[in-house]
């Protein structure tokens, strides 16, 4: 389910309510932070392994730096820079820094893709979580990528894993197949989203792109995050976020049990929605690459 709702500005009149935005955001980061640590701590390996001295990170598009602390956390010599195309966002992760006492080395950029990363200068570590898919030409823009990383660095690339799962089947206030049909108008959203991006092309699998952007990828897997019942007020408002945006997302092509099956999902007080549903777990999911410079 959806991961995109940051970006839908880029081709909606509506006005983003950056403040709501950023909460939803920073809730998903928080869920989703056991893969990242998992994933960092894999790559600090690697770098151990391979003697590089991690001392600048690239957190490109990091949105309210809930990652770009956790780097700084897990790097404890590297200086981060959280750059992102939306001041609000790197607001919070300055704030979210300083909180942590991090403000010495996180430091946050504006910058806009795919052009803006040759400004942010040069590093041995390039974080890039759920940002690819936002560029029309994602090869060019791991070419660009393959630019910035020094030679031997390492690039950790993050993006949409297995849809999202929080209800068995048998549990939904509905007929069966209603994340079957919610992933189809997800995956189809995705699409329409992506052929109207600047210098729109067809991609390849990432793996594949990786090689041909002159990355050896050393990890490629899909990486959980799963939390069995009774689930914690975080992960259901995470999981209540996504189908509220759902809703309105897809309102118009929605069949009508499913939309009335939403309205329930999403009611907070309704005992079947998912703030109050006993039953309701989670398993999110990221593919996470973890590439090497060659």
């Amino acid at each position: 389910m959806g991961h995109d709702a940051h970006h839908h500005h880029h081709h909606d009149s509506v006005e983003i309510d950056w403040v709501a935005m950023a909460a939803q955001l920073e809730l998903e980061a928080e869920v989703m932070l056991p893969f990242v640590t998992e994933t960092a701590v894999t790559a600090a390996e690697l770098c151990r392994q391979d003697g590089l001295a991690v001392q600048r990170i690239l957190d490109v598009g990091s949105g309210p730096g809930v990652v770009a602390c956790e780097l700084a956390t897990r790097f404890p010599l590297a200086t981060v820079i959280a750059a992102d195309a939306t001041e609000p966002l790197l607001q919070r992760a300055a704030t979210r820094a300083a909180g942590l006492g991090l403000s010495e080395r996180v430091i946050t950029r504006a910058v806009e893709l795919p052009g803006g990363i040759e400004q942010l200068g040069r590093a041995d570590l390039i974080w890039m979580a759920m940002v690819l898919h936002h560029v029309g030409d994602e090869a060019d823009m791991l070419r660009r990528v393959r630019h910035v990383v020094e030679p031997g660095g390492i690039l950790v690339l993050v993006e949409h894993g297995d849809p999202m799962r929080f209800l068995s089947e048998d549990s939904f206030p509905s007929r069966t197949g209603l994340n079957d049909r919610l992933d189809a108008l997800e995956a189809s959203w995705l699409a329409a989203m992506r052929a109207e991006l600047p210098n729109a092309v067809d991609s390849t699998d990432y793996a594949t792109m990786l090689e041909a952007a002159g990355f050896e990828v050393i990890v490629d897997r899909v990486a959980h995050v799963q939390i069995r019942p009774p689930l914690p007020l975080e992960a259901r408002r995470m999981i209540l976020g996504r189908l509220q945006r759902a809703r309105d997302l897809f309102a118009e092509q929605l069949e009508e049990g499913d939309g009335q099956a939403l309205d329930v999902l999403i009611a907070e007080e309704h005992p079947l929605g998912v703030m109050r549903h006993p039953e309701v777990f989670l398993d999110a999911s990221r593919h996470v690459y973890t590439a090497r410079a060659r």
